[in-house]
């Protein structure tokens, strides 16, 4: 009985270390791909000094085509924004961004109006996708802080590997297949971060409404310290949202509202994503304050 618990003890020994042999491969497969935006910026990347840069959610992401900024304006920016994120996600990013060394002078971080009002902030669905750099400390700190309960997938990882990759395996282990195949292959974003909606005619009338911003959110602050102490200036943008008008008192940020720029419901995907009708829209209008701003402080 003895030896044969030994021999279990043995070959799971060789199975635990084989496991995360294996994960280790899938997070390094993916930490050097460009298929997810963080390993995006990390491996293709190779610009360290920008104009701007556009962090968020997906109402950034499809929202402003730096493509099209540049084009107007002749800068160099890069949209850093991740669907299914949050502000607490958008300061990891930013962390991220400035741990490769690289700065911009300005930082537009478009943010949600529900998600500026949450006092406790939580992981958010995307978060996952930093997982190959949970050796990194501000990586794992986010993960540990903010996964609830005993079991932690994300924050464990930085240990075993395997527990992570197991846990999100579609989202980890095929994606890791793919960025070992094709390492320059990118999941729905350009060359330059950027993805747009298409066109969609089937949005609900609603009727018209006023939102008062709550500065609630304790990670705008944050992401306000952490661009101070690297010299950037932080631009609050409120995207467009069909058939509302963003009311903002807070002088404290420079604050750019675009929420009522576009009433015909053709250029929204729904509410609160413009489509590519929309975005071109957009990005032509905030070239114009980008450039005015590139002039007032260079």
């Amino acid at each position: 009985m003895k030896r044969f618990l030994l021999k279990i003890a043995q070959y799971g020994c060789i199975a635990l270390l084989l496991f995360n042999a294996i994960a280790w491969c899938n997070l390094y497969f993916l930490r050097n791909s460009s298929f997810y935006k963080p390993q995006f910026l990390y491996h293709e990347v190779k610009e360290t000094n920008f104009d701007y840069i556009v962090i968020g959610s997906s109402i950034g992401l499809t929202g402003l085509n730096t493509i099209q900024m540049d084009s107007l304006v002749g800068t160099k920016g890069i949209n850093l924004c991740i669907d299914d994120t949050g502000i607490s996600s958008n300061y990891l990013m930013l962390q991220h961004f400035y741990n490769q060394k690289k700065q911009a002078k300005y930082c537009v971080l478009a943010m949600n109006h529900w998600d500026l009002a949450s006092k406790n902030p939580g992981l958010r669905t995307n978060d996952y996708r930093f997982l190959p750099f949970v050796s990194e400390d501000f990586v794992y700190d986010y993960y540990s802080k903010f996964e609830s309960g005993y079991f932690k997938p994300l924050a464990f990882s930085k240990y075993l590997p395997m527990i992570g990759v197991a846990y999100y395996n579609s989202e980890i282990f095929y994606p890791s297949l793919v960025a070992k195949m094709k390492p320059n292959k990118r999941n729905r974003f350009d060359e330059k971060g950027n993805y747009s909606y298409p066109a969609n005619e089937v949005l609900k009338e609603t009727p018209f409404k006023t939102i008062t911003l709550k500065w609630n959110n304790p990670y705008i602050d944050k992401i306000k310290e952490l661009c101070d102490a690297n010299n950037t200036k932080l631009i609050i943008y409120q995207a467009p949202i069909y058939k509302t008008k963003v009311v903002n008192s807070n002088t404290a940020f420079t604050f750019v509202n675009h929420s009522d720029l576009l009433s015909d419901k053709k250029y929204f995907y729904n509410a609160i994503h413009v489509n590519k009708f929309g975005r071109k829209k957009v990005s032509a209008e905030f070239a114009v304050i980008l450039q005015n701003l590139l002039k007032t402080n260079p």
